[in-house]
């Protein structure tokens, strides 16, 4: 079993258009709502490609609700701990004209820390004990930066491998806590590290940068370029070159690398 933690999921709202007029009205050729989030995108691909997982998560107000009802009919297993204020609502906006996708991402319902508490017990009683646990995407408002290593810390404890899928000081942080699997992209590593991560030998440079911070293993995505795998039991590294496809959306990209 797969365990996925979204602290701040999403209802994510598609909307097509052959372009858009700013400042004017625009009429969508197509609409869609799906679970957004991280980890919810995690769970969703594990269990495509057959594998067993359940998402935990917060879900708030009536989007909340909707949210659940949407992971129901996808069949997918998972636990919720109910919040104040509504789950977010992010906009992606697809236009043919400039043929672009265009993301609108809200901050999210401000969480306690007894309800991180709550939600972080869940996942400790779990059983069976999980063979995996991912902690992906941003944290909501009221929550420390360090959260992600402070459960890292936590889960360690029971002998669970933990993937981490975040950014800026939260990955940083989370880094330090020694985590079986981090998967940063291109741009989260030239962020973090302060550096430019765009030939091989500056990708090995991020790769090993973040091994002696503290994380056992690291891929790091480079989107059309493939991934750079690298691992602190070896001093091997490999490159993963994918076979040339047609893009319709980046969006979920890296939640389902990871989730493969």
């Amino acid at each position: 079993m797969i365990l996925t933690v979204t602290l701040n999921p999403s209802l994510d709202e598609w909307i097509s258009l052959k372009t858009i007029q700013i400042g004017s009205l625009n009429r969508t050729e197509t609409f869609a709502r799906y679970p957004g989030g991280k980890g919810l995108n995690v769970s969703r691909v594990v269990s495509e490609l057959g594998g067993k997982t359940k998402a935990y998560f917060f879900a708030g107000g009536p989007d909340g609700e909707i949210l659940k009802v949407l992971l129901k009919q996808e069949a997918l297993s998972f636990h919720a701990v109910e919040v104040k204020g509504g789950t977010r609502n992010n906009y992606k906006i697809q236009t043919e004209s400039p043929k672009a996708n265009t993301e609108i991402n809200a901050p999210g319902p401000r969480v306690t820390v007894s309800q991180l508490n709550q939600l972080k017990q869940a996942i400790l009683d779990a059983r069976p004990k999980p063979k995996l646990l991912v902690l992906a995407g941003s944290l909501p408002p009221g929550a420390s930066a360090s959260l992600y290593g402070q459960w890292i810390r936590a889960f360690k404890s029971l002998k669970i491998p933990i993937v981490l899928d975040a950014s800026n000081e939260a990955l940083d942080l989370g880094i330090k806590a020694k985590p079986w699997l981090i998967k940063p992209n291109q741009h989260e590593a030239e962020e973090l590290l302060g550096m430019s991560v765009k030939s091989e030998k500056q990708q090995i440079k991020a790769v090993k940068t973040f091994i002696a911070a503290g994380a056992e293993n690291v891929v790091l995505s480079l989107g059309a370029e493939g991934a750079v795998f690298g691992g602190a039991a070896s001093d091997a590294f490999w490159r993963a070159i994918p076979p040339k496809v047609k893009e319709d959306s980046p969006v979920g990209a890296g939640d389902s690398f990871v989730a493969g």
